[in-house]
């Protein structure tokens, strides 16, 4: 019987190779842990980026509208900004606030428009050609909105 295994040498070896050792599955669960994490901190760095782009976006729209505003209500518009928020208002004589944007306060808004007011005449004509930057505190990344100066166009990058 040399070279051949008795059915219990067989049945011996089987049951040993059977599943995994205690050290096996420790390193198998720390490398998956590992894993984990990584993404973990990936996925959060992603969503704070989405988040900010999603502000850009609102925020542009907002300004779009409010130029929009300018021309259909025959009235100037002013776009006024601080640190963390944004007012659009009807100013054909009295402002009259028909929005305003409450920012995360994660995310902070700088501007170039004179006093931080970014106005558009009646024909949706800024007075001034501006930009708008919001920035992330938590990625460091920013986003501009620009205000064109000749047609009111307003875009971001």
């Amino acid at each position: 019987m040399k070279g051949r295994m008795s059915g219990f040498a067989m049945m011996k070896r089987a049951r040993a190779q059977d599943g995994f050792s205690l050290i096996e599955l420790a390193v198998a669960l720390a490398l998956a842990g590992i894993i984990i994490t990584g993404a973990m901190f990936n996925v959060r760095g992603a969503m704070n980026r989405e988040a900010l782009d999603g502000w850009v976006r609102s925020t542009t729209l907002d300004i779009a509208w409010a130029q929009q505003s300018a021309v259909t209500q025959r009235a100037p518009v002013n776009v006024t900004l601080t640190s963390t928020t944004y007012t659009l208002a009807a100013c054909p004589s009295a402002c009259n606030t028909f929005k305003v944007g409450r920012l995360p306060a994660d995310i902070t808004i700088t501007t170039t428009c004179a006093s931080n007011v970014c106005t558009f005449d009646k024909r949706g004509v800024p007075a001034v050609a501006g930009t708008i930057t919001l920035t992330s505190a938590s990625t460091g990344a920013s986003n501009v909105i620009t205000i064109q100066s000749n047609t009111g166009s307003v875009t971001y990058q």
